[in-house]
């Protein structure tokens, strides 16, 4: 299979397209993957239902016992809870930092050691999210196995 990247100024939204004469197994699992990733969340937005892109998700938490799904700029009422978002999305890059959160692994800027072993952890929106020591190692886990390496 042949990728081919271009860069197009001014478009309004990235698109991808197939060519193919037949879909081979490869082919198939590059699609399972997107089709993964563009996997959409409902929820309530100032009293109206909307419906949110899983990958504009920054951060999903939970606070006396209602989920909030964090985008750009929105906060957004889901209805599921966290840990049935955590085991339905957990292969496209959610994880959880805190007993009440779960992170976007792709919306991460940094990470920073903080007192206590625990993490900061820096959004590319600049919102700061605190990972509890516990979940450290689980985090770091599913890092490595979403970047393809090998634990250490």
């Amino acid at each position: 299979m042949k990728l081919i990247k271009t860069k197009e100024e001014n478009l309004e939204e990235n698109y991808l397209e197939l060519h193919y004469d037949t879909i081979d197994e490869e082919t198939n699992a590059v699609l399972d993957r997107l089709r993964d990733t563009l996997r959409y969340i409902e929820g309530t937005y100032e009293d109206k239902k909307v419906t949110i892109a899983l990958t504009d998700i920054f951060y999903i938490e939970t606070v006396d016992r209602i989920t909030f799904a964090y985008t750009e700029d929105m906060c957004v009422e889901v209805k599921e809870a966290l840990r049935d978002i955590l085991e339905e999305y957990s292969k496209i890059g959610f994880v959880r930092i805190s007993k009440s959160a779960i992170v976007n692994i792709y919306k991460i800027k940094k990470l920073q050691g903080d007192i206590n072993m625990r993490v900061i952890i820096f959004l590319k929106n600049d919102e700061k999210l605190m990972m509890n020591r516990s979940y450290k190692n689980d985090f770091y886990a599913r890092l490595n196995d979403l970047q393809g390496r090998k634990a250490k």
